[in-house]
């Protein structure tokens, strides 16, 4: 998959500047890239540590201004402080993006762009899809909502975006949609979403939306994304996925552990047997 986060940053930053995107899963950067930068943005997660601090490393031995952001950073600034990157912009960019573009227009050259507040996403603009090699991917990304509102002990996705759900309204997620068929997208599409059914008051007008934009368009896409296992419970809710389209959903099982899904506070997954909730979804 491309990484969404770097192509939503560009769609939140001044139209007039000029992106090249360099996603280091699939290619290098060249040294005609390193010339032609002004300024060197980044973002990675903990997986991609040990490249994330070389190309820091080399922005910084070019002379070049270094700007990071992203769930890594957001939960350990203090590694990024010590390789001297020069703008840490934390959390959620739709709050934090403008307090560093206006920092940059009054000449500052350093700073820590920081919001506690959760963005509403419905602002959020349409990522600018046209600047990935979409030839080099086996899915596009997509996002319709951010945060879940289970308490899994272990997962930092209720620290970083909160246990109240936000979701985009269907328009924007239809627009996105549009974009990439006009860019010829012809493959799967993955919504990257924490849990993709954690606003059950959303979720299921907005399936009926994109059932008829599927119905409009002659179906051009299959949806995969992430759920709990608790849409077992829902028969709407499963139809209503197979209806638009959805093939594939990645459930966390994490054990079969009753015992320890309770110490954890997995307990959506200890409500039933898993494995017919497991068989139910399949099916």
């Amino acid at each position: 998959m491309p990484p969404l986060s770097l192509i939503t940053v560009a769609a939140l930053l001044p139209d007039e500047w000029e992106f090249r995107l360099r996603d280091r899963n699939i290619e290098p950067v060249t040294e005609d890239d390193w010339e032609w930068a002004d300024l060197v943005m980044m973002s990675g997660m903990l997986a991609q540590k040990e490249d994330f601090m070389g190309q820091i490393r080399e922005a910084r031995r070019r002379g070049k201004k270094v700007v990071v952001g992203g769930p890594y950073a957001t939960s350990l600034p203090n590694e990024f402080l010590d390789e001297g990157v020069d703008y840490l912009v934390l959390d959620e960019g739709e709050n934090t993006i403008p307090m560093f573009l206006e920092a940059l227009e009054n000449g500052e050259t350093s700073g820590i762009y920081r919001s506690k507040d959760k963005p509403e996403v419905t602002g959020t603009p349409v990522p600018r899809y046209e600047l990935l090699d979409m030839d080099a991917y086996f899915l596009m990304a997509i996002q319709y909502s951010r945060g879940c509102p289970f308490r899994c002990e272990f997962c930092d996705i209720i620290v970083l975006y909160g246990r109240k759900p936000r979701t985009k309204v269907a328009g924007q997620v239809s627009a996105e949609l549009d974009r990439l068929k006009e860019l010829g997208w012809k493959g799967g599409i993955f919504f990257v979403d924490d849990n993709f059914i954690g606003n059950k008051r959303t979720v299921k007008p907005f399936l009926r939306d994109l059932i008829k934009w599927q119905e409009t368009n002659g179906y051009p896409f299959s949806f995969t994304t992430e759920a709990s296992i608790d849409m077992a419970h829902d028969d709407e809710l499963l139809e209503l996925m197979t209806l638009a389209k959805f093939s594939t959903v990645f459930i966390g099982i994490e054990t079969p552990d009753t015992e320890s899904l309770a110490l954890t506070l997995k307990h959506q997954n200890n409500r039933q047997p898993m494995n017919e909730s497991i068989e139910k979804i399949a099916r």
